[in-house]
């Protein structure tokens, strides 16, 4: 997949690529010479290998370093998002509170655009911002006195999201988190295992919102074995499916329930899935040089996938406390947090999350 955007240039200066906006330089802050600050909110077109283009907007904080981190934020892939959760501006929240450069992924899930369509898409954008926003030094730079490198800023990358966009957080997370990859993740009733079936939490789950997520969990797979891969349903690189890959489509292609107001069916149709036994799988696995993020999974009593959200942050801490030599705890790489009601975010939790990113993107 190769990424490109046509509106921007790039030029490179001592420490980090900084973009040539409209004809003008944007240049680094550690300079004494007069600078032009980069625009508060900047939107670029990422193209997709021959499947389009997705488009990503850019948030600066009001005074960005060489060394301010990156934080890559996914939404949470409801089309009724806005009915549940009227934010004003998760980004400029997100980069203030943070101080850092947010860049939201505008990534692709529908019933017409179904997975792996959004993988495709965060991989694409993930590889253009590491290219373009993030580059490691191409050689080392060296002082004039004594001929020893002179010290890079280091910048550090994190990413939260929520529900689907949790999903696809969650995915990045596990499989970028090398020492110059991701080593923050927030992740908001993350759904992190597509092939199991839904179980209402409530008595009655008829409210809107669960009405989304089981028209989300029903519509956003072509193909019954695209839930079965841990890029899909991240739990799964940490064990095995709970449930047998059927063999006749459950969920397929001419079935939409969102169409055909079917919600009902599709439940039913789900207990047809055979249970299997499950077993854990070593992640990250041996000589991938990868180290499990700083993690925060928040997650709703009232969020019907709070059991494997649960489970996903149990087997994280499993996987730190089995396979790695540390000095922190577990629990303390991987928090569990308990929210009100559904759980979703708001502009003060966003904050919240920001102020955590911030402060774990800056630790030595």
């Amino acid at each position: 997949m190769r990424a490109c955007c046509s509106r921007f240039h790039y030029g490179q200066l001592p420490f980090q690529r900084i973009p040539i906006f409209a004809g003008r330089t944007i240049h680094n802050r550690c300079f004494s010479t007069p600078s032009v600050l980069p625009p508060e909110e900047v939107k670029v077109n990422v193209k997709v290998g021959s499947s389009g283009s997705i488009a990503l907007r850019i948030r600066n904080p009001p005074k960005p370093t060489p060394k301010a981190p990156i934080i890559i934020h996914l939404p949470c892939g409801l089309r009724t998002e806005e009915q549940h959760r009227p934010i004003r501006n998760a980004l400029n929240t997100l980069a203030l509170s943070a101080h850092a450069t947010v860049v939201e992924i505008a990534y692709r899930l529908s019933p017409k655009q179904p997975y792996p369509k959004p993988i495709h898409d965060v991989i694409a954008a993930y590889d253009w911002i590491r290219k373009h926003l993030s580059p490691r030094p191409s050689k080392p730079h060296y002082s004039n006195s004594y001929a020893l490198p002179l010290p890079q800023p280091k910048q550090r990358l994190g990413i939260c999201g929520e529900l689907a966009g949790g999903s696809l957080a969650a995915m990045l997370a596990l499989t970028e988190c090398n020492p110059n990859g991701i080593t923050a993740a927030a992740l908001g009733n993350p759904i992190v295992d597509w092939s199991s079936p839904l179980e209402p939490r409530m008595p009655s789950d008829s409210d809107s919102f669960n009405r989304s997520i089981k028209s989300l969990h029903t519509s956003s797979f072509a193909k019954p074995e695209h839930r079965y891969d841990p890029f899909a349903s991240p739990l799964l690189f940490f064990r095995t499916p709970a449930y047998e890959l059927p063999t006749t489509s459950l969920y397929g292609t001419s079935f939409s329930p969102a169409a055909n107001g079917e919600l009902a069916k599709a439940n039913d149709l789900s207990r047809d899935l055979v249970p299997r036994r499950r077993s854990h799988r070593k992640h990250p696995p041996v000589g991938s040089g990868l180290v499990l993020p700083a993690t925060r999974i928040d997650v709703g009593p009232q969020f019907m996938m709070k059991d494997q959200a649960t489970e996903f942050a149990e087997l994280m801490q499993r996987s730190v406390d089995l396979y790695e030599a540390k000095s922190e705890t577990a629990r303390e790489r991987v928090e569990l947090v308990e929210r009100a009601e559904e759980g979703l975010w708001g502009e003060k939790d966003f904050m919240e999350i920001g102020r955590w990113m911030g402060e774990v993107l800056r630790r030595e």
